[in-house]
C-alpha cells in the first residue's frame, strides 16, 4: 500500500506509528482548529494569487473549495492518522473537493513546519485573550469583596501563628494585587506570539517572491517572525505561557489553603453557601470546600505540565522537531482550557465568601495580635528603644499565657512587672491607655503608611487597582478588536476577489 502523503515513501505508515504518534494530535481538531486552518490557507491563497504566483481561476477554485470546507466543519475532514496531520488531511479534502492538481498549487512557498508554527501562536494569541478575559472577571470580583470586607478586623498571620490584626478586605487586596501581576505576565505572552512564522516555508524561507507582510497582516499578527529556523523550530510562547498560567495557578493554590484553614471547624471564620461546597456519602454532618481543594490540586497539575513540556524540549535539538514543537507542548493545551474553566469557579468564590465578622474580632482580642501596638506604645509615650520594649511586651504576653488567661488578660500591672524583670523600671499607664494599645480595630487604623489596612492607604490601593483593571479591560479589547477587523478585512478581501 502506498503511503498517504508521500512517494518517498514506499510503504504505509505503521499502524502503531500512526496510531502513538497521528492521531492523538489529530483528535483536536474542532471546529476553532478549522477556522485556523481556513483563515491560514485564505491569507496565502490570496496573497500567492496577488504575486501571480497562481492562476486567478486556480485561486478562485481554491477559495471557494475552503469556503466548502468551512461550511462542511470538521466533521466532513477525514482524519485518518495515515495523513499524518491535520493539515495533510485538510489538503486531502480540499483536492476532494477541487480537485488534487488544483488543491496542489496552495503549497507553494510554505511547508507544514511554519504553517504549524503559525497555527500554533494564532491559537496562543487567543488563549491569551480568552485568559486575560476571564482573569479581569475575577480581578473584579475580588477587587469588589475588598471593598466590601474593608472594615472587617481580622488576625493577620505569618507562620500561620496570629501575628498582626488586618482587615479581610486587605487580605482580598493583597491578593488581587498578585492577580494583577499574573495577569501582566499572561498579557506579556501576547506580543510574543504575535510573529507570523509563514514564509518561513521549512527553516530556510523560500525562492518564490512570496510577501510574507501581506498573510501576516491578513492574519492579524504585528510583525513577522525572523530567521526562518527560530520562526519554525521555537515554541516558547507556548511555553512561557504555560508557565504564566502556573504562576498563577500557585498563587491561587496558596490563597485557596489560607481559605481553606479558615472554613475548617477548628478556626471557623469563613463560610461559604452551601451551593458551593460538596458533602460525604456517610457521614451526614460535612460539608467540604471542594472548590478550594481543587484549585490547590489544579496548582500541582499545572506544574506537572510545565516540568513535562520543558524537559521534553530540552532533550531536542534547536532544529524543527516532533519531541519540540508537538510532544513537547501536548499536555499545555489541556492546561490552558482548565484554567479557564476554573476562572469563573475563582470568581465564585470571592464573590461568596463571608467572613464571621464577631469571631474574627473576637479572636483579634485574644490573641495577643495586638503586642507590637502594645510595644510600639511604649517606644512613642515613655522613650525605651523598640527592641527593650519587645523584651518587656514578650515577657507579659509569657506572664499571661502562664495564668492561663488570653489577651484580656493583660493590664497594666502585668506589664509593669514583665519591664521591672526586663529593664528594672516601671510606666505610669493609664489602664484605658494599655486598652486602646491593645484595641484590634485601632491597630488597623493606625497603620496609615501607604501599602497599610487603615482606610485611607486601603482606598488608594483599591482606587489604583480597580484603575489598573480598567487600562488592562481597554488594552485587551483593542487587541480583540484587531483580531476582529482583521478577520473581517480577509473576508472582504476574499469576498473582492472573487467579485
Amino acid at each position: 500500500m502506498q503511503n498517504s502523503v508521500s512517494s518517498r515513501l514506499a510503504e504505509a505508515t505503521a499502524p502503531e506509528v500512526a496510531q502513538t504518534i497521528y492521531a492523538p494530535p489529530m483528535r483536536g481538531f474542532d471546529a476553532a482548529a478549522l477556522e485556523r486552518m481556513c483563515a491560514l490557507n485564505e491569507a496565502h491563497a490570496l496573497m500567492l494569487a496577488e504575486r501571480g504566483l497562481i492562476a486567478r481561476d486556480t485561486a478562485e477554485a481554491i477559495l471557494r473549495g475552503i469556503a466548502q470546507l468551512r461550511a462542511e466543519g470538521p466533521e466532513a475532514i477525514d482524519l485518518d492518522p495515515q495523513f499524518e496531520d491535520s493539515y495533510f488531511a485538510f489538503e486531502n479534502r480540499l483536492g476532494q473537493v477541487i480537485g488534487r492538481p488544483a488543491a496542489g498549487w496552495l503549497h507553494i512557498g510554505r511547508s507544514r513546519n511554519d504553517i504549524g508554527s503559525t497555527i500554533d501562536r494564532m491559537t496562543t494569541r487567543e488563549w491569551c485573550l480568552h485568559l486575560l478575559a476571564q482573569l479581569n472577571v475575577a480581578r473584579q470580583a475580588c477587587l469588589e469583596a475588598a471593598g466590601r470586607h474593608a472594615d472587617t478586623v481580622m488576625p493577620g498571620y505569618t507562620h500561620l501563628q496570629p501575628a498582626q490584626p488586618i482587615t479581610f478586605g486587605y487580605y482580598l487586596a493583597n491578593v488581587a494585587r498578585g492577580m494583577e501581576r499574573e495577569y501582566d505576565r499572561v498579557a506579556a505572552v501576547y506580543p510574543r506570539a504575535d510573529d507570523c512564522a509563514l514564509g518561513s516555508a521549512a527553516f530556510a524561507g523560500t525562492s518564490f517572491p512570496i510577501d510574507r507582510d501581506m498573510t501576516a497582516s491578513l492574519l492579524g499578527f504585528g510583525n513577522i517572525a525572523t530567521p526562518g529556523l527560530d520562526a519554525v523550530a521555537s515554541r516558547d510562547f507556548v511555553t512561557e505561557l504555560l508557565w504564566a498560567v502556573t504562576s498563577c495557578q500557585v498563587l491561587l493554590s496558596r490563597v485557596a489553603q489560607d481559605l481553606y484553614t479558615f472554613t475548617t471547624w477548628e478556626f471557623g471564620t469563613l463560610r461559604f453557601p452551601d451551593g458551593v461546597a460538596g458533602t460525604s456519602s456517610i457521614m451526614p454532618q460535612k460539608k467540604n470546600m471542594l472548590p478550594l481543594e481543587f484549585f490547590r490540586a489544579e496548582a500541582g497539575r499545572s506544574i506537572g505540565a510545565l516540568a513535562g513540556a520543558l524537559s521534553a524540549v530540552k532533550g531536542s535539538n534547536y532544529s524543527i522537531g516532533l519531541d519540540s514543537v508537538r510532544e513537547g507542548l501536548s499536555d499545555a493545551w489541556p492546561v490552558f482550557q482548565r484554567f479557564a474553566d476554573a476562572l469563573p469557579l475563582l470568581r465564585l468564590v470571592f464573590e461568596t465568601a463571608e467572613p464571621d465578622t464577631d469571631m474574627l474580632l473576637a479572636r483579634c482580642s485574644a490573641n495577643f495580635s495586638t503586642a507590637t501596638d502594645v510595644a510600639d506604645g511604649l517606644v512613642r509615650e515613655h522613650g525605651i528603644s523598640f527592641r527593650e520594649a519587645h523584651h518587656v511586651v514578650g515577657r507579659a504576653v509569657q506572664m499571661v499565657i502562664a495564668r492561663g488567661a488570653d489577651a484580656s488578660g493583660l493590664d497594666v500591672a502585668t506589664l509593669n512587672a514583665a519591664a521591672e524583670a526586663e529593664i528594672g523600671r516601671s510606666f505610669e499607664i493609664a489602664e484605658d491607655t494599655l486598652r486602646g494599645w491593645a484595641d484590634p480595630a485601632s491597630a488597623v487604623a493606625s497603620r496609615v503608611v501607604t501599602g497599610g489596612p487603615a482606610p485611607a492607604p486601603m482606598r488608594d490601593m483599591l482606587d489604583g487597582m480597580t484603575a489598573k483593571l480598567a487600562a488592562d479591560a481597554a488594552a485587551l479589547d483593542t487587541r480583540q478588536t484587531h483580531l476582529r477587523d482583521s478577520a473581517h478585512q480577509l473576508s472582504e478581501r476574499i469576498s473582492a476577489f472573487l467579485g
